[in-house]
């Protein structure tokens, strides 16, 4: 128990250690992370109104709602902003500066390269957008496409999608579980001890992590069961549900690195 404890509540000492660290207080730090953290919690939400509002296919998972035809802009601009934060994110070391430009990058590529399929497979009508090739010509001709090709940008778009998907989920988890959590004496102990608050939000980014990393295992291993559990899911739409989480507890992890929750934050 003690071993739980302590992995929960410490953090790393040696490494992600600042050369030049920046002020706890850092209003514009903190106002870009609490906005992190808004959308991060809002996409999901704002998606799954959306759908209900609009009376629209309710998706498989937040990626195929790049195929809606107003929501799907709404998905691509707020991944496309964490995007862009992620890489305009100043670390403050050289490894935090590269892993997060690497996860944004991710990003980019998530919401730029679609995911395969509608995921509205089990509705028999639905207004979507789709990828079609069209010849110009008396009269103009669209190309015949077979089962969900329409939802294909290009042969490996899916591959791409996947790994980049997994590279910006782990990078968050691994983020929460090391950066965020890192114990710089100067700031965050007193007499050799780890400071109340700091503690606290240890625990709290350990938990976040835990939960991301979480999602993603469940998300890999689904498609190993078999058919019959995939499709159960599927009309769940449980893949949207877990990704959900995996955002929420990322926003959470923000909200606390942007000091919104004020019984975690330090004297």
């Amino acid at each position: 128990m003690s071993f739980i404890t302590s992995f929960l509540e410490n953090g790393p000492k040696r490494i992600f250690q600042p050369k030049r660290a920046h002020a706890d207080g850092d209003a514009i730090l903190n106002r870009l992370a609490f906005l992190v953290g808004c959308v991060a919690i809002g996409l999901p939400l704002i998606l799954l109104l959306g759908s209900l509002v609009l009376d629209s296919c309710f998706r498989d998972s937040i990626s195929h709602f790049y195929y809606d035809q107003l929501l799907g802009p709404v998905f691509v601009g707020l991944l496309y902003f964490i995007g862009g934060f992620l890489i305009a994110y100043t670390g403050e070391t050289f490894v935090e500066d590269t892993l997060s430009t690497v996860a944004g990058f991710g990003a980019f590529i998530v919401a730029t390269v679609p995911t395969f399929h509608s995921g509205c497979e089990l509705q028999k009508e639905f207004l979507s957008r789709v990828f079609v090739e069209y010849k110009v010509g008396p009269p103009i001709e669209a190309v015949q496409a077979q089962g969900q090709e329409f939802f294909k940008l290009f042969s490996a778009a899916s591959n791409w999608h996947l790994i980049a998907a997994g590279i910006l989920f782990v990078f968050l988890a691994l983020y929460c579980l090391f950066v965020l959590k890192r114990v710089i004496p100067a700031r965050h102990e007193q007499n050799g001890v780890l400071i109340e608050s700091k503690r606290k939000r240890n625990r709290l980014y350990s938990y976040c992590g835990l939960t991301i990393l979480a999602c993603v295992a469940l998300l890999v291993l689904k498609d190993k069961v078999g058919s019959d559990f995939l499709n159960w899911w599927n009309r769940l739409n449980l893949t949207f549900f877990v990704e959900a989480i995996a955002l929420w507890a990322f926003g959470i992890a923000w909200f606390a690195k942007g000091r919104v929750f004020s019984t975690l934050n330090d004297g």
